[in-house]
Protein backbone atom coordinates (compact mmCIF):
# COMPACT_ATOMS: atom_id res chain seq x y z
CA UNK A 1 0.00 0.00 0.00
CA UNK A 2 1.53 3.63 -0.71
CA UNK A 3 1.23 6.20 1.25
CA UNK A 4 -1.26 8.09 -1.15
CA UNK A 5 -3.27 4.77 -0.66
CA UNK A 6 -2.97 5.15 2.73
CA UNK A 7 -4.19 8.38 2.95
CA UNK A 8 -6.96 7.98 0.85
CA UNK A 9 -8.94 6.28 3.03
CA UNK A 10 -9.93 9.19 5.35
CA UNK A 11 -12.71 10.56 4.11
CA UNK A 12 -14.05 14.14 5.88
CA UNK A 13 -17.77 13.34 6.77
CA UNK A 14 -15.49 10.33 8.65
CA UNK A 15 -13.67 12.56 10.70
CA UNK A 16 -14.63 13.56 14.12
CA UNK A 17 -12.82 16.15 15.63
CA UNK A 18 -13.84 15.39 19.27
CA UNK A 19 -15.95 12.85 20.24
CA UNK A 20 -18.39 13.15 23.46
CA UNK A 21 -17.90 9.59 24.50
CA UNK A 22 -16.68 8.48 28.66
CA UNK A 23 -16.34 5.15 27.82
CA UNK A 24 -15.51 2.62 24.99
CA UNK A 25 -19.11 1.34 24.34
CA UNK A 26 -20.60 4.81 24.03
CA UNK A 27 -17.72 5.60 21.86
CA UNK A 28 -18.00 2.34 19.39
CA UNK A 29 -21.74 2.98 19.50
CA UNK A 30 -21.17 7.08 17.96
CA UNK A 31 -18.60 5.96 15.98
CA UNK A 32 -20.94 3.65 14.22
CA UNK A 33 -23.95 5.88 14.07
CA UNK A 34 -21.78 8.19 12.22
CA UNK A 35 -20.79 5.02 9.56
CA UNK A 36 -24.48 4.74 9.10
CA UNK A 37 -25.35 8.60 8.83
CA UNK A 38 -22.64 8.49 6.34
CA UNK A 39 -24.02 5.53 4.36
CA UNK A 40 -20.76 3.25 4.22
CA UNK A 41 -22.75 0.50 6.41
CA UNK A 42 -25.95 -1.09 5.74
CA UNK A 43 -26.20 -2.55 8.97
CA UNK A 44 -25.12 -0.64 12.33
CA UNK A 45 -26.39 -2.82 14.99
CA UNK A 46 -24.02 -6.23 13.28
CA UNK A 47 -21.53 -3.79 12.94
CA UNK A 48 -21.63 -2.65 16.53
CA UNK A 49 -21.91 -6.71 17.73
CA UNK A 50 -18.64 -7.13 15.70
CA UNK A 51 -16.74 -4.52 17.30
CA UNK A 52 -17.98 -5.66 20.59
CA UNK A 53 -17.17 -9.12 19.71
CA UNK A 54 -13.90 -7.92 18.61
CA UNK A 55 -13.40 -6.65 21.82
CA UNK A 56 -13.83 -9.44 24.20
CA UNK A 57 -10.67 -11.09 22.00
CA UNK A 58 -8.64 -8.29 23.68
CA UNK A 59 -8.75 -4.50 23.79
CA UNK A 60 -8.26 -3.25 20.77
CA UNK A 61 -7.03 0.01 22.89
CA UNK A 62 -3.17 -0.65 21.60
CA UNK A 63 -1.37 1.51 23.86
CA UNK A 64 -0.35 5.34 23.64
CA UNK A 65 -3.24 6.85 23.44
CA UNK A 66 -4.57 4.66 20.77
CA UNK A 67 -7.24 2.78 19.53
CA UNK A 68 -7.84 0.79 16.56
CA UNK A 69 -11.39 -1.31 16.54
CA UNK A 70 -11.87 -3.18 13.46
CA UNK A 71 -13.08 -6.29 11.76
CA UNK A 72 -14.42 -7.21 8.56
CA UNK A 73 -18.40 -7.13 7.65
CA UNK A 74 -21.08 -7.88 5.12
CA UNK A 75 -22.66 -4.36 5.46
CA UNK A 76 -19.88 -2.74 3.68
CA UNK A 77 -18.60 -2.84 -0.01
CA UNK A 78 -15.45 -0.96 0.43
CA UNK A 79 -12.69 -1.05 3.00
CA UNK A 80 -13.76 2.13 5.46
CA UNK A 81 -11.71 3.92 8.31
CA UNK A 82 -13.68 6.50 10.27
CA UNK A 83 -10.51 8.82 12.76
CA UNK A 84 -11.56 10.24 16.00
CA UNK A 85 -10.43 12.27 18.42
CA UNK A 86 -11.24 12.58 22.06
CA UNK A 87 -9.77 15.50 23.79
CA UNK A 88 -10.77 14.27 27.28
CA UNK A 89 -9.59 10.48 26.72
CA UNK A 90 -11.77 7.90 27.17
CA UNK A 91 -11.39 4.88 29.47
CA UNK A 92 -10.78 2.02 26.43
CA UNK A 93 -9.65 -0.72 28.70
CA UNK A 94 -5.95 -0.12 26.80
CA UNK A 95 -3.19 -2.39 26.93
CA UNK A 96 -1.52 0.43 28.60
CA UNK A 97 -4.19 1.56 31.26
CA UNK A 98 -4.48 4.98 29.57
CA UNK A 99 -7.37 6.92 28.02
CA UNK A 100 -7.81 6.57 24.33
CA UNK A 101 -7.68 9.61 22.33
CA UNK A 102 -7.13 8.63 18.90
CA UNK A 103 -9.65 5.96 17.25
CA UNK A 104 -8.71 4.41 14.44
CA UNK A 105 -12.31 2.13 13.40
CA UNK A 106 -11.00 0.11 10.14
CA UNK A 107 -14.00 -1.93 8.21
CA UNK A 108 -13.34 -4.06 5.60
CA UNK A 109 -15.56 -6.21 3.70
CA UNK A 110 -15.03 -10.03 3.61
CA UNK A 111 -14.22 -10.02 -0.49
CA UNK A 112 -11.74 -7.14 -0.71
CA UNK A 113 -9.87 -7.22 -4.23
CA UNK A 114 -7.09 -4.87 -3.22
CA UNK A 115 -6.44 -7.11 0.40
CA UNK A 116 -5.25 -3.27 1.70
CA UNK A 117 -7.44 -4.18 4.91
CA UNK A 118 -4.22 -5.72 6.99
CA UNK A 119 -1.63 -3.00 5.66
CA UNK A 120 -3.47 -0.27 6.39
CA UNK A 121 -3.77 -1.77 10.34
CA UNK A 122 0.03 -2.08 10.18
CA UNK A 123 0.37 1.23 8.67
CA UNK A 124 -2.28 3.00 11.33
CA UNK A 125 0.12 1.55 14.26
CA UNK A 126 3.01 2.43 12.51
CA UNK A 127 2.29 5.68 12.05
CA UNK A 128 0.60 6.66 15.30
CA UNK A 129 3.80 5.04 17.32
CA UNK A 130 5.36 8.41 17.25
CA UNK A 131 4.87 10.64 20.32
CA UNK A 132 5.54 13.69 17.56
CA UNK A 133 2.70 12.98 15.76
CA UNK A 134 0.37 11.74 18.40
CA UNK A 135 1.52 15.34 19.71
CA UNK A 136 -0.11 16.95 16.42
CA UNK A 137 -2.90 14.92 16.00
CA UNK A 138 -4.37 16.68 19.90
CA UNK A 139 -4.09 19.82 17.72
CA UNK A 140 -5.99 18.27 14.87
CA UNK A 141 -9.30 19.85 14.84
CA UNK A 142 -10.20 19.89 10.91
CA UNK A 143 -10.24 17.10 8.41
CA UNK A 144 -7.45 19.16 6.79
CA UNK A 145 -4.78 19.47 9.99
CA UNK A 146 -5.56 15.40 9.55
CA UNK A 147 -4.34 15.29 6.30
CA UNK A 148 -1.67 17.79 6.97
CA UNK A 149 -0.32 15.21 9.74
CA UNK A 150 -1.05 12.08 7.68
CA UNK A 151 1.27 13.38 5.02
CA UNK A 152 3.73 14.40 7.36
CA UNK A 153 3.11 18.36 7.96
CA UNK A 154 2.57 20.27 10.70
CA UNK A 155 -0.84 20.69 12.21
CA UNK A 156 -2.03 23.92 12.82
Amino acid sequence: MTHKEFVSYFQEDLFIPDLQAKDKETALRLCVERLVETRRIKNGNIVLQALKKRESLGSTGIGKSLAVPHGRTTVTSALTVLYARSVKGIDWESLDKKPVHFIFLILAPHQERENHYLPLLGKVAEFAKDASVRRKLMKVDTHAALLDVLNGTKAS
